[in-house]
């Protein structure tokens, strides 16, 4: 395995969801669970835009808050006092499951602006416009190699979520390892008198969503408030200090801020360990037309060659051998 997986993107479609269940996982993170009928075939990795407005309003600012105020970029309606999200917003698929009732779609975002707000005050049955499934480049699994890691820190986590599921269906043995500032923006569930390693020697089990899937968890917080102090990649290179594995058996995948993605191909590149990194840029279409969304990827065999490629149809997954950071 060199690449990660690229190729035409799979049918897609604008589909009407309803919401199931809209949970917070801690103080500013929400899982947002959608159902409809019927949802193209999608592959881990890739993502879905929601549209943070009321289905089938012609012009949005019918369904506006009154936000006056708010300290976050946002789109300005008919008048000063009315806020709306004029853009889709692009989240990763952090599950998709199928059964005789449908298909039930899981994102998980963070409250940073008008549209996550609009999108936390969901409730059971509201309406939410889904188009999707996106994204050309996506995770891909080794037929040969035994291990993987998870290294995901803020907003980076959900992909990693449907993808446990599928590592762990596959048979391999998988550590996760999640980074946040503080206990209260780490969205993960402790059972009662579970216990996190401080020192990153070993993993949790039992950490919700992970533990569903089988895969333990070691959490690293800036601040020291939970896991071990100090960044997600220092938690790594403990773990695998105290647990090594053959760099010729392991596979990393790695989604979040890209000072952390940065680390961790770093990290892999002097170990000459295949990584997987899934990149985020803002979009408008996410789906090649704006070219707003380009990641600078190596081209060719000169060592200075590069050029522009499109997170959203070309990624938003890359092997870590091709970004230039």
């Amino acid at each position: 395995m060199h690449n990660a997986q690229h190729g035409v993107q799979a049918d897609r479609g604008v589909f009407v969801t309803r919401v199931v269940a809209n949970d917070a996982l801690c103080d500013e993170h929400f899982r947002l669970r959608l159902s409809c009928d019927t949802f193209p075939e999608a592959r881990v990795g890739q993502f879905v835009q929601l549209l943070c407005h009321r289905p089938g309003d012609g012009d949005p600012s019918i369904h506006v808050h009154d936000w006056t105020g708010a300290p976050w970029p946002i789109a300005q309606a008919t008048t000063n006092t009315q806020r709306v999200s004029m853009l889709r917003r692009a989240f990763s698929i952090a599950d998709l499951e199928r059964d005789a009732g449908g298909v039930t779609l899981d994102v998980i975002h963070r409250v940073v602006g008008v549209g996550t707000r609009w999108l936390a005050g969901l409730g059971p049955g509201d309406a939410v416009s889904v188009l999707g499934p996106l994204g050309g480049g996506t995770f891909t699994i080794s037929e040969t190699r035994t291990h993987a890691y998870l290294v995901s820190g803020g907003v980076g986590f959900p992909p990693m979520i449907w993808l446990a599921k599928e590592l762990t269906a596959a048979g391999k043995r998988v550590v996760s390892f999640f980074g946040a500032q503080t206990e209260r923006l780490v969205p993960l569930a402790l059972p009662s008198g579970v216990r996190l390693s401080d020192d990153a020697t070993w993993a949790t089990a039992d950490v919700s969503p992970f533990g569903e899937a089988g895969v333990p968890v070691v959490v690293s917080t800036d601040d020291g408030s939970v896991g071990l102090r100090g960044w997600v990649t220092d938690a790594m290179n403990r773990y695998d200090e105290a647990n090594p594995v053959d760099p010729s058996e392991l596979v990393v995948y790695t989604c979040g801020p890209e000072p952390m993605m940065k680390a961790v191909a770093t990290w892999c590149a002097r170990r000459d360990i295949d990584c997987q990194v899934c990149m985020e840029r803002n979009m408008a279409c996410g789906m090649g037309t704006c070219q707003s969304c380009v990641v600078p990827c190596r081209e060719g065999k000169l060592d200075d060659a590069w050029r522009y490629r499109l997170c959203c149809s070309d990624g938003p997954v890359f092997d870590r051998r091709v970004l230039v950071w």
